[in-house]
């Protein structure tokens, strides 16, 4: 409640939860960010997963960002005897944006991910934690009708490695296209309300050695995001799988987080009454 009754932040919540906006962090600023997953099914056939993801996010330029995640990922339930926790992957990603104006901008995102998640649980699916080695190319374009609303657009391709499976056989995971669709409303400089269509086709039928036919696989995801105090922004969301190939590894995730963004080189600030407002985002 505390939080709620902030003072007026300067910044406002710009970004949606898959789709990348091609704007970036600003130049000197270090975002913090904490989110947590889950994914359920309302049937036996598959299990709730439980993610929680530490990131962080650097402005090295106006138009260049790098970020890091760490991923914790735990199998099933606290009161299932086959519940499991482990450390994740860790992604590591840059973005560019080669284009910036006010009614357009073009970027490219390249993510490399760092396999310490484990890859002998069959269960888990290939965009979370799975223990192999995998590789980001994805294309960004947005288009910006009036500074409260915007449209985002990606196209890339994800290359999965192969899963190292102990005493049983290795499992070469399929590559994947993925594209998505988000549009996103500043009711105010506080508050972003957001909807995204995100879909991935991967090359083979079996995508992992337990799901043998969920090679397609579509989400429609609402977004809430509000910023509480300068530079932290809360954020829930909710998503629905739209076709068998998702619905049958989850059918929905809930997904609550923050991130705070700070200048380094001015570290942290407190709100100040009467102080000015930083020009708004375009």
């Amino acid at each position: 409640m505390l939080l709620l009754a902030a003072p007026a932040a300067e910044a406002r919540p710009y970004r949606v939860m898959v789709t990348r906006t091609a704007e970036t962090t600003r130049a000197g600023n270090l975002e913090l960010g904490l989110r947590y997953q889950g994914f359920f099914a309302l049937d036996a056939a598959s299990l709730p997963y439980q993610q929680l993801s530490p990131s962080l996010r650097f402005g090295v330029l106006d138009t260049v960002e790098v970020n890091l995640h760490l991923e914790v990922l735990a199998l099933g339930l606290p009161n299932q005897p086959f519940f499991q926790v482990a450390f994740g992957d860790i992604p590591v990603g840059v973005q560019w944006t080669f284009l910036e104006t006010r009614p357009f901008a073009l970027g490219v995102y390249l993510r490399g991910t760092v396999p310490t998640g484990p890859s002998t649980l069959d269960l888990v699916h290939p965009g979370l934690s799975d223990g192999t080695w995998d590789a980001e190319g994805t294309l960004l374009a947005e288009v910006r009708p009036s500074r409260e609303l915007r449209f985002m657009f990606n196209a890339g391709y994800l290359h999965h490695g192969v899963r190292a499976r102990g005493d049983l056989p290795d499992f070469d995971v399929p590559d994947a296209v993925q594209a998505s669709v988000a549009g996103a409303l500043n009711l105010d400089d506080l508050t972003l309300i957001g909807l995204e269509l995100v879909g991935r086709h991967y090359f083979n039928p079996q995508i992992t050695p337990a799901w043998n036919d969920n090679a397609t696989q579509v989400e429609i995801i609402p977004v809430l995001r509000r910023e509480v105090w300068p530079g932290l922004v809360l954020e829930a969301v909710a998503g629905l799988a739209l076709t068998p190939g998702l619905s049958d590894i989850y059918q929905f995730r809930a997904l609550i987080g923050g991130t705070y963004e700070f200048d380094l080189a001015t570290g942290p600030n407190l709100p100040e009454r009467n102080r000015p407002s930083r020009p708004r985002r375009r």
